[in-house]
């Protein structure tokens, strides 16, 4: 059972990735969906190696996502949202919490090589995933997104744009363990991780 102060970094944490998807994600819906996603994916791995140093739980992580995704939820209100404009960013935090757990080991180890290609495995992981559900949301709704259609642009989406994107977190990754920014001390304090909670529903919400 999670203790409460594990509860609150989760929340914390989780409030810090809808607060990104919220705002930054709002500004990249402007240009194709494939670069946008390029983008926030490093800034949300980051988040989570960020969140692990914190907590050292690989579940944690999981649940972060989950927090995010909630977050992400309160776009079910919106009318003028389509379903599937929510749910399908929802799942893919989810995705991409997961497969950061399943690299996080490679993530913080002392062999430079591993810690280097974690980020591209997660990266291209968690687009393969997508691209399953996608095809078993196709089979079952008609719901299919325009990046996907071909055989070519879904090669693209995994491989290409999943490496750029795991790229760019291995270079945050980098950055952010050359410049320490200490984060425990306020990750720990519930007024805080639950003001930015409803900050992120709000942004979500008006955004």
């Amino acid at each position: 059972m999670m203790n409460k102060k594990l509860i609150v970094q989760i929340l914390f944490f989780g409030a810090l990735w809808g607060i990104v998807e919220a705002t930054l994600g709002y500004v990249l819906h402007l240009i194709p969906a494939t670069i946008a996603g390029s983008i926030l994916f490093p800034i949300a791995g980051l988040i989570l190696y960020r969140a692990y140093n914190v907590t050292g739980s690989k579940g944690a992580l999981l649940w972060i996502g989950v927090v995010a995704a909630t977050i992400k939820s309160v776009n079910f209100f919106l009318p003028q949202y389509s379903i599937f404009k929510t749910i399908n960013p929802m799942i893919s935090i989810v995705m991409e919490a997961l497969m950061v757990v399943v690299v996080v080991s490679l993530l913080t180890s002392d062999k430079q090589v591993p810690k280097l290609l974690a980020f591209p495995i997660a990266s291209i992981a968690w687009r393969g995933l997508f691209v399953m559900w996608m095809g078993f949301q196709y089979a079952t709704t008609g719901n299919l997104a325009p990046y996907l259609a071909t055989p070519a642009l879904i090669a693209d989406f995994i491989i290409i744009t999943g490496l750029l994107s795991g790229a760019i977190g291995t270079l945050f990754v980098v950055i952010n363990d050359h410049v320490k920014v200490s984060l425990p001390q306020v990750s720990h304090r519930l007024s805080l991780a639950s003001f930015l909670f409803l900050v992120a529903l709000v942004l979500t919400y008006t955004l």
